[in-house]
């Protein structure tokens, strides 16, 4: 994707979600603080349109522009899609360990498929790269302020919403939206808690086998 589709991508999706944003809050202060009495009576309805304008908006935007950035919309993955270690049979190479930094998740297409690898020494841990509560990547964004969290007692972090993973087994350690991560991200945490008050749950992660073949990180992936 060449820079200046990127930029101009963004550019849409931002504005499109801050006018989606606006529109909701509109909604919200229309129907829980109309104001005056006789405004009260005649703002429930056009607030209850309002919300639900800007929450559709906020959906179309992500299952539209979203994906053409590489961003998946924000729909939870189920435990059940995990494929079982003994039927992932194709091992693939994820890069060079040492072009991997110690304890810092890092994205990597392994035969067209998102994996975050993360170093550990001398060996590495694999797992889906998006968090299983809203398909955002467990790496974050590079370049940007959600940068990659580094791995801490054993566990990785989404740096979006705050759901941490074992790195070994992919079980949930801690759901999103913890009131610790939202007292430290309060756009993160505490606004978008609300705004995704329909997601609040992540499930266990999908992790691959890895080992070290000559100083190089190979994944086991579905055949």
């Amino acid at each position: 994707m060449s820079p200046a589709l990127a930029f101009l991508g963004i550019s849409i999706l931002g504005s499109w979600g801050l006018a989606s944003i606006g529109l909701i809050a509109a909604g919200i202060i229309m129907i829980f603080f109309p104001g005056e009495a006789p405004a009260a009576s005649g703002s429930t309805f056009p607030g209850v349109v309002l919300l639900l304008a800007g929450l559709g908006s906020l959906g179309l935007v992500q299952l539209t522009v979203a994906p053409l950035l590489g961003i998946d919309p924000p729909f939870p993955i189920k435990a059940k899609s995990i494929i079982p270690h003994a039927k992932l049979t194709r091992w693939a190479s994820a890069g060079l360990l040492r072009d991997f930094v110690d304890g810092l998740p890092k994205e990597v297409r392994v035969r067209a498929q998102r994996v975050v690898v993360i170093r550990s020494g001398d060996t590495a841990f694999a797992l889906r790269a998006l968090c299983s509560h809203a398909r955002l990547p467990l790496a974050g964004f590079p370049g940007t302020p959600i940068k990659a969290e580094p791995v801490r007692d054993g566990c990785i972090m989404c740096p979006f919403h705050g759901a941490r993973y074992d790195i070994e087994s992919g079980q949930v350690v801690r759901q999103p939206f913890d009131s610790q991560f939202n007292e430290e991200h309060p756009f993160l945490g505490r606004l978008q808690s609300k705004l995704l008050f329909f997601n609040r749950k992540a499930e266990d992660t999908q992790t691959y086998p890895v080992r070290i073949e000559d100083g190089t990180v190979m994944v086991c992936l579905p055949s």
